[in-house]
């Protein structure tokens, strides 16, 4: 297995060296403002089909809440080597984030931001792996790529993001997607700041069930990724 797997290293090594010669070769960057052009002109339409109607005239694409406060968002993530991923998850009208010294509420259009976080299927699958190819990768390096690339993830992608969506579209759902990764957490690097058990803090607390509410949070203090200022603000906020 591991021979193989080396076979396959220096398979796509290659393939991954020689994309890097003819990009260099073929170098015209798309910069920001054609880059949004282009992403108004072929992912807004994409991304209304499966009910992201809202656009932030930039990066980011998202449902209107529904009736259990739960909007579907979907993000454009600028990487290094002229590339860039979507990202994609859910926002919570009861789940704030802090900021400084402020508790900050994810309520408005402005304010809309990926809460319960997930990576495309490729591209997590190339982290976990460490490959050199990523299929879900946008090529911003002239702007044929960049469409041909932004197509090829989106077609790809497009009816995954809308699944899971639905899959995720109550609280219960949302309870039990995010205890599935907490016992079967995704391979990342570096540690959520807005972890799983910490999402699941503010929903429980959105149920009125507190105590499940209190061992979340105190599960995600755990991490030691707060200081002690922000641990006493959110444990105020789920108590009051």
């Amino acid at each position: 297995m591991n021979f193989l797997r080396k076979i396959r290293d220096v398979f796509e090594k290659r393939i991954f060296l020689n994309e890097l010669y003819d990009d260099v070769q073929h170098l015209d960057e798309v910069l920001l403002e054609k880059r949004i052009e282009i992403l108004k002109e072929v992912a807004n339409p994409k991304f209304a089909e499966i009910g992201l109607k809202n656009w932030n005239g930039k990066y980011l694409w998202f449902s209107d809440f529904n009736d259990e406060g739960i909007k579907h968002v979907v993000e454009y993530n600028v990487l290094k080597g002229f590339s860039g991923a979507f990202t994609f998850g859910n926002c919570f009208y009861s789940v704030p984030t802090i900021s400084g010294k402020k508790m900050i509420n994810h309520r408005t259009e402005k304010s809309t931001k990926i809460l319960y976080l997930k990576k495309s299927e490729s591209w997590q699958k190339s982290i976990e792996t460490q490959r050199h190819l990523n299929p879900d990768k946008i090529s911003t390096i002239n702007e044929k790529k960049f469409r041909d690339s932004l197509e090829k993830v989106l077609n790809r992608n497009l009816i995954k993001f809308d699944n899971w969506f639905k899959k995720n579209n109550t609280l219960e759902k949302n309870i039990f997607s995010l205890k599935k990764d907490v016992k079967n957490p995704p391979y990342e690097i570096g540690t959520r700041i807005i972890s799983f058990e910490y999402i699941l803090a503010f929903l429980n607390k959105q149920k009125f069930d507190l105590e499940s509410a209190e061992f979340w949070l105190n599960s995600h203090f755990k991490k030691e990724v707060n200081s002690e200022l922000e641990i006493e603000m959110l444990t105020k906020r789920i108590k009051n």
